[in-house]
């Protein structure tokens, strides 16, 4: 979030760096602003109770189906070790939505709550497209 007055810029959110090596041996630094949060609650299943059904009774399935719909290969569910997948969906989406949270907090949610972590990623899928 940007503040303008008078001429300065005010910075209200501590952003990340990103750097990259391009092949003239220049540093690019990509400043990346993540004040955003997820449109619901990691427990907020409730909200679209056919995912949440999907997700408790075929969790396997629901994982496959949850690659496709965020464009991702529906088989990598299968080529990657659960919960790696989810984690790799979660960072994928947090990413694109610019969503605060790390690897840790992605790692926490898709081991200990794989359900509620697969239907928290479709929402947000849902809410952005």
């Amino acid at each position: 979030m940007e503040e303008k007055t008078g001429g300065a810029q005010v910075v209200m959110s501590q952003p990340s760096y990103v750097q990259s090596q391009n092949p003239n041996n220049t540093t690019n630094v990509i400043v990346v602003e993540q004040n955003g949060f997820w449109s619901t609650g990691l427990f907020g299943c409730f909200g679209d109770l056919g995912s949440c059904l999907a997700a408790t009774f075929c969790l396997p399935c629901y994982r496959c189906y949850l690659a496709d719909k965020v464009g991702e290969n529906m088989c990598m569910p299968c080529c990657v070790c659960p919960p790696n997948d989810l984690i790799v969906l979660r960072m994928k989406i947090r990413t694109m939505n610019n969503i605060q949270g790390g690897a840790i907090s992605d790692c926490c949610a898709s081991y200990w709550c794989p359900c509620c972590a697969a239907t928290q990623i479709s929402r947000e899928w849902d809410s952005g497209h």
